[in-house]
């Protein structure tokens, strides 16, 4: 699940984002028999690749003894002292790990020229992950009954205080230490019972992976920011939001201070700080069938200082607001099957959906998993001069700040680049400490959201192209593409509000992304917007549809959901052309319009600004 960071509390999964008009005289286009169709037009294309540049910044930058914490000594000691006995029991313990995470979370939010949302919470989290038994088969085995209830993981926030008074803080970790090993003696027993139930009919593939013991000492960084001059900003811009069609006009910022510290058995000890920084305008108004329109621009930083100044926002501001209008006065379109471009974004979003979630590690050990590339390393999977990898390292690409960033992973493990596909060639997962055959070790992707068990999860997706076309070049393709296959007219997806995918064996094996502007490109040149349509299909099909890249790459960045919680992600790619894409209609909610207008300055109320 892929959705743009939520900045507004109205914010689900997914932000949503008439005369109707077609091409004259009705009817199809024949195909040009002169015309090269596409794969020969594949085989032309140029030997140069996209264009990327990147910076990074290795796990060990930053290490700073000096900086350490005594919360970790607070956390190793009390760690030690409940290994000395959990060992020795008749379920003995063999892996024992302590995460708090201190997070500040300053959010305002403006609407329509007044700030409706100003919120400055910070809350002190405490994750204990125990396993029980032997690597080979723990407590965390997952049953072969989904439905039981016992295999679901356990959500609990537990809390510690601040400060840093030892006694205190080590109570609240004994506490819940012992409530961990409890349930872990009883879950272990579930799955020893299980095994016995299912004999031979899985493969022996252990529970855990050792890691090598790292520490890491990051100096604890402070969020600084001038409130005052951030809500004037956010009145000013959200004022200027409610312009032409929107109804709803808003602005918002989140700002988040973060410190992390992970100590565990194997003897990893981790201390990390640092800030993030997010901006959003938003713009919304209901049409007259009752769809929910609505555009969103965003904008990530590492500190609040590095986000857009005054004119850059404006810029933001009406994009949002002509691509509204210009939603507002799209017709419906209808359901099509046909070749199509998805510009970077919209393409980071499809490979995050399509192919990321499927190359997570834990999901091939995973009977209700679908499992779709398990069986397909070392083999093509896409075309040959495409090439994807996972890198958290990285801080940018192309000058655009990303959104996955970490150096250790929430498993204590050194966060690095992992190639998965090779010149089109799938060669490795996404993985936790829960090994497969095939990677039998972490490499550094362990990731959760406070409160929840790690799996592996994406950090910075990156599509890479050895051959590429530029921008117009591929619109070119696409037409060429149109009369060779007889199509009306062909598909430009230019910006998308998310996606969803689903992996689970017990239902198809499908996607969806969820396209905001979309246009249909005819024979002649001619674009037309449309709305109310998801792109949606299966994962080995769409990926083999792909035919060429542009050189230039765009990102996508914002949040992820899936078992382990919301983790931030980006996703990079260039705009690609598929040869067969199928669009469907979206659901559009029994709604209609407000009966009343807006309030205007006719009536005595302003509709915003300072």
């Amino acid at each position: 699940m892929y959705r743009s960071a939520p900045i507004l509390a109205a914010l689900t999964f997914i932000l949503p984002a008439l005369t109707s008009c077609g091409p004259k005289g009705g009817g199809t286009t024949k195909p040009n028999p002169d015309l090269p169709t596409l794969d020969e037009k594949e085989a032309e294309l140029p030997r140069i690749p996209s264009r990327i540049e990147t910076t990074a910044s290795p796990p060990m930058e930053g290490h700073d003894p000096a900086a350490r914490s005594p919360i970790l000594d607070i956390m190793a000691a009390e760690n030690a002292r409940s290994m000395a006995v959990l060992a020795k029991q008749g379920d003995p313990a063999y892996y024992l790990a302590y995460q708090i995470v201190e997070q500040r979370v300053v959010s305002l939010d403006a609407e329509g020229g007044a700030i409706v949302g100003d919120n400055d919470d910070t809350d002190r989290i405490l994750d204990v992950e125990i396993r029980v038994g032997a690597p080979d088969l723990d407590n965390t085995r997952a049953l072969s009954d989904e439905a039981n209830e016992l295999n679901q993981p356990l959500r609990r926030r537990a809390v510690v205080p601040f400060g840093e008074d030892p006694l205190a803080i080590a109570n609240h970790i004994w506490l819940e230490t012992d409530r961990r090993y409890r349930e872990a003696v009883i879950a272990l027993a579930y799955v020893r019972q299980d095994q016995r139930t299912l004999g031979k009919r899985r493969a022996a593939v252990a529970d855990f992976a050792p890691s090598q013991k790292q520490t890491y000492i990051g100096k604890p960084v402070k969020l600084e920011f001038d409130k005052a001059a951030w809500v004037s900003r956010l009145k000013r811009c959200s004022g200027k939001a409610l312009h032409g069609m929107a109804t709803r006009g808003s602005c918002g910022v989140i700002f988040t201070q973060n410190t992390a510290w992970f100590v565990d058995s194997e003897g990893n000890q981790q201390q990390q700080s640092w800030t993030t920084a997010q901006l959003a305008v938003s713009v919304g108004v209901k049409a007259d069938d009752g769809e929910g329109l609505g555009r969103l621009e965003q904008a990530f930083a590492a500190t609040p200082a590095a986000l857009p100044d005054d004119v850059t926002i404006d810029k933001m501001i009406t994009m949002v607001t002509d691509d509204l209008d210009a939603l507002h006065a799209a017709p419906l379109a209808d359901p099509y099957v046909g070749p199509a471009i998805l510009e970077g974004r919209a393409a980071g979003v499809f490979f995050h959906e399509v192919f990321g979630h499927r190359i997570e590690g834990h999901r091939q050990k995973d009977d209700t998993s679908g499992q779709t590339f398990s069986s397909y390393v070392g083999k093509s999977i896409m075309p040959e001069w495409l090439s994807v990898y996972d890198d958290p390292t990285l801080v940018t690409l192309n000058g655009r700040q990303l959104n996955g960033f970490y150096r250790f992973d929430d498993e204590g493990v050194a966060a690095r680049r992992v190639e998965l596909v090779k010149d089109g060639v799938l060669t490795d997962f996404l993985m936790g400490r829960s090994p497969i055959a095939p990677s039998p070790a972490s490499n550094g992707h362990g990731r959760k959201q406070p409160g929840f068990d790690p799996v592996a999860r994406q950090g910075n997706l990156v599509v890479a192209s050895a051959r590429s076309v530029e921008r117009a070049d591929l619109e070119k393709m696409l037409l060429a593409e149109v009369k060779r296959q007889g199509r009306p007219y062909g598909m430009v997806f230019t910006d998308i509000s998310g996606g969803f995918t689903n992996t689970s064996a017990f239902a198809p094996q499908a996607f969806k992304v969820n396209p905001v502007m979309a246009y249909r490109l005819y024979p002649d040149g001619r674009r037309e917007l449309v709305r109310g349509i998801d792109i949606s299909g299966t994962p080995l099909v769409a990926l083999q549809s792909i035919r060429a890249a542009s050189r230039e790459i765009e990102t996508f960045n914002g949040v992820c959901g899936a078992e382990s919680g919301w983790v931030p992600v980006s996703a990079s790619a260039p705009s690609l052309l598929l040869e067969k894409i199928e669009v469907e209609k979206a659901f559009i909610p029994p709604d209609r319009p407000p009966v009343l207008g807006p309030p205007s300055i006719t009536t005595g109320i302003t509709t915003g600004g300072l």
